[in-house]
Parts: structure tokens; sequence; C-alpha cells
């Protein structure tokens, strides 16, 4: 068996790469652009665009299962090109958007939900990783905490559950070379749902130093926080922040705390 991951220099693809060779599986890894790049020690790694058909069956010859990210354009032609090159299982990195009561109905879930349908109806089995927001989502504000200012930050009492990217790859990887995965959809969040005065406050004790925060409303920060964000974060406040343990009964292991996550990251806040 061999394992083709799509976007193998991603934040989660990354970590699925590394995931599925330390299980002793082969593993070809794809990017848009390969020249250039020092590909990952003991990975063959080969120009796939999904936005370009022609390079999808070089990628996908020989491969069994396949990691693959949502982009609904060119999805056709991946489901054929993955038909014809005989593989068997996709493992879908999605998102918990197309479960998530307030945001079913928006832009990002109808994105991932076209590409959910096009495998479901594939005829190859599938799996679909539906994580909540990435706790990478911190990494924004990285440089405004390295240079020692003052958050003014909207929403700051607003609760999500975020997610450390590698939980996710954990289970990707799971999925990827174990039984039992095919047919599931795994709704993944962290552990615990946290304020985001909270994970500031953690990434703070993480670097060793307090970081300031002031809050102020949306219109006021600088640049003013975009009008769709607004409504998705009020839109997701009228809701209890959903908290699964999803990663767990797939891995056998608990998610990853948000401190964790922190600690993994001193460097880039430091």
């Amino acid at each position: 068996m061999s394992v083709l991951v799509i976007g193998a220099y991603g934040s989660v693809g990354s970590h699925v790469v590394a995931g599925v060779r330390a299980a002793g599986i082969p593993v070809r890894g794809t990017s848009r652009t390969v020249e250039g790049t020092e590909p990952p020690d003991g990975v063959e790694m080969v120009r796939l665009d999904l936005d370009d058909p022609a390079t999808l069956p070089p990628a996908l010859d020989g491969m069994k299962k396949v990691f693959l990210y949502a982009k609904p354009e060119g999805v056709a032609e991946f489901v054929t090109a993955a038909q014809a090159a005989g593989v068997e299982h996709v493992v879908l990195l999605s998102s918990a958007s197309v479960v998530e009561e307030a945001t079913r109905n928006t832009r990002n879930a109808h994105m991932h939900a076209v590409v959910e349908d096009a495998l479901q109806k594939s005829g190859m089995a599938w799996t679909f990783l539906r994580p909540t927001t990435f706790a990478t989502r911190q990494l924004a504000l990285a440089p405004r905490i390295r240079s020692g200012e003052t958050l003014r930050l909207p929403f700051l009492q607003a609760r999500s559950a975020v997610i450390h990217e590698r939980d996710i790859a954990d289970v990707g990887v799971r999925a990827l070379t174990g039984s039992g995965h095919e047919g599931q959809a795994y709704w993944l969040t962290g552990p615990q749902a946290l304020t985001m005065q909270e994970q500031i406050q953690t990434i703070g004790e993480a670097i060793g130093r307090p970081i300031e925060t002031v809050e102020v409303a949306p219109e006021d920060t600088d640049p003013p926080t975009p009008e769709f964000f607004v409504r998705l974060t009020r839109a997701l406040q009228a809701y209890p922040t959903v908290v699964t343990k999803a990663v767990e009964e797939a891995t056998g292991v608990p998610a990853r705390t948000f401190r964790q996550w922190a600690e993994d990251h001193v460097k880039d806040f430091s």
C-alpha cells in the first residue's frame, strides 16, 4: 500500500507525511511547487495542482490511499483520475462548518460539502475529518505579541474549542494506515472551550511574560474587523461551544490541550 498526501508542506499535511512514514508505509507527497524545495527525508515529492487536471494522473499512479484537502473546483476531475488510478480510500480534510448549527449555510460549509458529496458518490471509500477552528489562527497575533504591544481585539470572551493541527493529522494517519475508518466523519475539536482571552493568557504563560489585551468594538480595530467575521462570531456565540471526544475515539489518545499547542509554538511568539 502506498499513500499520497496532497499538500505535504501544509500545517496538517506535513504531520500526516511524518505519521505515515513512522508507520512504515511508503508515502508520496505533493505540492503545487516542488522545484527549489527540500523534500522530507525518505519522501518522494511530485508536483500536483488541483487546478491543473494534467498533474493528477502522474501523482496518483500506484497510490491506494489519498489525503486530500477540500477544493470544489476540479473535484470531479480528481474523482475521475483517482478512480482510473485504482485509489481505494480518500481521507478528506473537511470542516466542522458543514455540521455546526451556526455555520451550515456559510460559503465555507458549502465549499466543503461539495467535495464531501462528490466523494460519497464516487464509489471509493472515504473518511471525513471535520475540524473546528485551528489553533494556528492565533499565529496571526504573533508579530504583535513578539513586539510586546497591547492587543486591541474584539470578542475576547468568545469561546472556541480550537484544535491542535497535529491532532487533525493524527486522526488522518489512523484513517490512512488502519482499518475501520471508512465511511466515518469525525467532528474534531480540542478538549476544552476557552475564551479568546484565556487563549492569549495561555500563550503568555508559555512564553513567560504577560500579554496585555484591551477589548474593543469590531469597528475600532486597526484595520476594522471584517463584517463576515463579525457575523460569524456573533452567530457562533448564540450556540453552546461543541467539544467532542472524536480525536480520542479515533486515536486512543486525548486531544492535545491549547497549552500544549502554545508550548509547541513558543518560538513563533518569542
